[in-house]
C-alpha cells in the first residue's frame, strides 16, 4: 500500500522549517545546544593551546556522524579521491569530516557550515591541525549558496559528501537539485541519512520533529525518485538501519557509563541535554519505522 508523505512538525514549530535551513531553528537540537563542551574536549585531551593538532585524534572528539573513521575511509574509496579532487561537505559542522577526508587523501574540502558559532570554531580547529591550505570554511546554506564567493561557479567539485544532515532539510527536490548542480558531470555523492521504513506513530513523528529537527523523510521509493529527477544515476541506497540502531545504542551505554566523569568536567546540565538526545535517537531507531541509509550516486554527464 503507497504511504503518504507525513508532516512532523507540530504547529509550535512550523514557522522554525522553512524552505532554507535555519541557524536558529536547528539550536532545538540538543546536540547543538552547549557546543562550548567541544572546545572543553579539547582542553581535555590537552590540544587546547596546540597549533599542531592530530586531526586524527581530534576526529574523536569533534565528529557527530556515526561509525566514526571507517565511514570517511569509505567515501575516500568510493569516490577515489587524491590531491587532484575538489570536495564540498556540506552541513560540516565542527569540521572532523572535512579535515580527515583532506588529510587521509589530500584532497581539497570546502566545508560548507550554517551554524555561525560551529562554523567558526571548525575554522579555528582548521587552522591549529595546519589545514588551512586543504580545507576552506564557508558559513552558507545548501540551498541559496553563491559558489562565485568561492571563486567558482556551477560544476565546481568532483564530490559531495553529506552526513546526518540532510535529514533537517524537508524539501528534498530543492536539496538535491542544488547539489547536482554544484558537482562536475560524473561528479558523485555520498550522503548518509534517515529515511522513513513505515509510517510513523504520533510520539514518532513528535520526537523526529522536536528532538531531531526533522520532517517529511521520503520513503526508499520516493528519495530514490527524487535522486533520479535531480540528475542522478547509478544509485546505491545501501540500508544501514542494522547498524545504526547498535552504533547509537553503543553510544548511549557509553556515554551512560562515563556519567560522573563528564558531569565533572562539563556540568549537569551538558549531560542531560545529551543524555536526552541520544536517548531518543534509540528509541526512534529501536521503534523499527526510522531507518538509516548510505547514499552513492553519479550526476548524468548530460
Amino acid at each position: 500500500m503507497a504511504e503518504t508523505n507525513v508532516s512532523l512538525v507540530p504547529p509550535s514549530l512550523s514557522s522554525a522549517f522553512s524552505k532554507e535551513a535555519n541557524d536558529d531553528g536547528i539550536k532545538t537540537m540538543k546536540l547543538y545546544s552547549h557546543v562550548e563542551r567541544i572546545q572543553r574536549e579539547v582542553e581535555r585531551c590537552g590540544m587546547l593551546n596546540s597549533d599542531s593538532i592530530d586531526p586524527i585524534a581530534l576526529s574523536e572528539i569533534d565528529c557527530m556522524h556515526y561509525e566514526g573513521n571507517d565511514a570517511i575511509d569509505d567515501v575516500v574509496k568510493a569516490m577515489g579521491l587524491d590531491s587532484s579532487k575538489k570536495v564540498l561537505d556540506v552541513g560540516s559542522g565542527f569540521g572532523g569530516v572535512a579535515r580527515v577526508l583532506s588529510s587521509s587523501s589530500k584532497c581539497t574540502t570546502v566545508a560548507l557550515e550554517l551554524q555561525s558559532d560551529i562554523h567558526q570554531l571548525a575554522e579555528d580547529l582548521t587552522r591549529r591541525c595546519n589545514l588551512s591550505d586543504l580545507v576552506q570554511h564557508v558559513q552558507g546554506d545548501i540551498l541559496n549558496y553563491d559558489l562565485s564567493k568561492l571563486g567558482g561557479g556551477p560544476g565546481t567539485f568532483e564530490g559531495l559528501v553529506s552526513f546526518l544532515v540532510f535529514l533537517h532539510i524537508p524539501d528534498k527536490a530543492a536539496l538535491l537539485s542544488n547539489c547536482s548542480k554544484m558537482l562536475k558531470p560524473s561528479g558523485s555523492v555520498f550522503v548518509e541519512d534517515y529515511y522513513r521504513r513505515s509510517t510513523f506513530t504520533d510520539a514518532e513523528v513528535e520526537s523526529l520533529s522536536t528532538d531531531v529537527f526533522c520532517q517529511d523523510l521520503p520513503t526508499k521509493e520516493e528519495y530514490i525518485a527524487t535522486l533520479k529527477s535531480a540528475g542522478f544515476n547509478n544509485i546505491q541506497f545501501i540500508d544501514k538501519t542494522e547498524e545504526w540502531t547498535t552504533f547509537v545504542t553503543g553510544r548511549l551505554e557509553q556515554f551512560e557509563a562515563k556519567k560522573e566523569s563528564f558531569i565533572s568536567f562539563h556540568g549537569e546540565p551538558t549531560y542531560s541535554s545529551l543524555h536526552y538526545f541520544y536517548k531518543s535517537v534509540v528509541t526512534l531507531f529501536s521503534g523499527g519505522n526510522l531507518g538509516g541509509v548510505r547514499i552513492i550516486a553519479t550526476k548524468t554527464d548530460s
